[in-house]
């Protein structure tokens, strides 16, 4: 699912301009790889789900989870961790995952209406 492929990919990213934070900001890179990890994992979930309605909470939590990275993206960018022009990168394509992500949402929650919370079979 190209939604899931493009957190993967983020969540990745993360991992990776983060090791370059100072040991003092070990918090603020936990913090940062916990909330890029769970999206994936949210939405991996969620997917196996047997209700299409917990589907659809799952795809809430990762959009929840989503926004708290941006959160300590954009502060890491302004404590200087981050570098200006990688976090401008790295934020910008975190908004346009979460505008798919918000597609997704509209698709299942319009699906719900028409078929019910069961998943089809």
């Amino acid at each position: 699912m190209p939604v899931y492929q493009a957190f993967f990919g983020l969540a990745v990213e993360v991992e990776q301009v983060s090791r370059a934070w100072r040991s003092d900001f070990r918090w603020l890179r936990a913090q940062a790889l916990r909330a890029s990890e769970s999206v994936c994992a949210n939405m991996a979930e969620g997917f196996y789900s047997q209700y299409s309605t917990e589907y659809l909470q799952a795809l809430y939590r990762c959009r929840r989870e989503a926004q708290e990275t941006l959160s300590h993206l954009r502060y890491a960018m302004s404590v200087k961790q981050l570098p200006e022009d990688a976090g401008t990168i790295i934020t910008a394509r975190y908004v346009t995952a979460l505008k798919q992500l918000a597609n997704l949402i509209t698709s299942i929650e319009r699906k719900i209406q028409q078929r019910g919370k069961s998943k089809p079979a």
